[in-house]
């Protein structure tokens, strides 16, 4: 009877033993199966925010990202890339915030310090931006892509020496980056070195003919070079490509007066308006239009409200005096152009304008020494009235 109940105790103790084991088992592999539901879960979400930007689905990307961070604010991930769709919807403040959340877990993730110096020139603070470009750089210091935004950010600061090294060394490690090769035109263009800018830009539309800032920034190099058909071709294409842009629809504006298309100028000018009308340039562009469809009081209207958003805009405060020449308002006349002259005493069309004026008011010594001033800064049309008025 002794020998029966040992045994049954031993067994006894066994089960209990392997219930414990049973039991220990089974929590692990709850535990795993619960570890393993929440990757499959964050992986399930992530695959599809990240299709949903692939396919520029922002707004559902972004549903997607929130209701996942939502319940699961630990999901560092979710956050670099709720940034992503934050950035492309312009929210930059937002996104800002989220790739310094995400940043402070993975610092030198490259490409995450490279997006943060994106969303910083986004928000227009390009000093911090060219900082951040350089830092991500130096993390990953072959890639062309991180040397174009840097070249970008320092173009943005007027450092053109630095800017022009950077996107050089982007060409130089891959030549088929197109935005590099536009930039570097740009620059060109604006430190008035038309002869060397229209290779690189040539280069980049034949890289991406669709590349929105190469279409711009040849057509800017076609109008300054005295080509404003061939620009208005350029800016059109760009115009496929981003059709509300108001910078761009105020340099077809500006195509078309070139071009002398004064209605189409005004429609293009317009359009700029409607879009965003917080630039001087643009009510100067409209009023040259209006003053040339002989719309002389709508034209006054524009220069002054391009004056109140710019006092110092010399070109409006000399089309006034165009207005007031053209309705016979000659004291008026000669007061504008004077101010435009001393605001910018190098302007020849100012002197120009007022020597004529003081010679029909009878003040030809007065005027001419204007026009002479306006032919010696190469003013042609000051030289010919220089000769046919005032060495007579």
């Amino acid at each position: 009877m002794k020998l029966v109940n040992s045994i049954l105790s031993k067994r006894i103790l066994d089960m209990k033993e392997n219930t414990k084991h049973s039991a220990l088992i089974l929590c692990i592999i709850i535990t795993l199966g619960a570890g393993i539901h929440r990757v499959l879960a964050q992986t399930s979400i992530l695959d599809q925010a990240k299709q949903a930007i692939e396919d520029m689905q922002y707004s559902e990307a972004l549903k997607l990202l929130d209701s996942s961070l939502a319940i699961h604010p630990t999901w560092e991930e979710h956050y670099f890339y709720r940034s992503v769709v934050l950035q492309k919807l312009r929210r930059y403040e937002e996104s800002l915030e989220d790739i310094n959340t995400f940043l402070t877990i993975h610092p030198k993730n490259a490409e995450a310090v490279h997006n943060k110096a994106t969303i910083l020139s986004d928000l227009r603070q390009f000093q911090e931006s060219l900082i951040f470009h350089q830092k991500a750089i130096e993390l990953k210091p072959n890639e062309a892509q991180y040397y174009a935004t840097a070249g970008i950010a320092a173009f943005d600061l007027k450092q053109f020496d630095l800017a022009e090294i950077y996107l050089k060394e982007s060409i130089g490690i891959n030549p088929n980056v197109a935005i590099s090769h536009s930039y570097l035109g740009l620059m060109y263009i604006l430190q008035q070195r038309l002869a060397e800018a229209r290779h690189p830009l040539d280069l980049a539309l034949a890289i991406d003919p669709d590349n929105y800032h190469a279409n711009f920034h040849r057509g800017l190099y076609y109008r300054l070079s005295g080509f404003p058909d061939s620009a208005l071709f350029d800016y059109q294409r760009a115009l496929a490509i981003k059709p509300n842009d108001y910078k761009l629809h105020l340099n077809i504006c500006i195509a078309y007066l070139d071009m002398k298309m004064y209605e189409a100028a005004l429609a293009s000018c317009n359009q700029s308006i409607a879009l965003n009308g917080t630039l001087a340039e643009q009510y100067v562009n409209r009023g040259v239009a209006y003053l040339n469809l002989e719309r002389y009081t709508e034209a006054l209207v524009d220069f002054d409200y391009a004056l109140s958003i710019r006092p110092d805009n010399v070109r409006a405060q000399l089309c006034r005096a165009k207005v007031f020449y053209k309705t016979n308002q000659k004291n008026k006349a000669i007061e504008a152009a004077g101010k435009a002259i001393n605001m910018r005493p190098d302007f020849a069309d100012a002197h120009h304008l007022y020597g004529i004026l003081l010679i029909t008011k009878g003040r030809k010594k007065d005027g001419c020494r204007h026009v002479e001033i306006a032919c010696e800064l190469h003013d042609s049309y000051a030289c010919q009235t220089l000769g046919n008025i005032c060495k007579k």
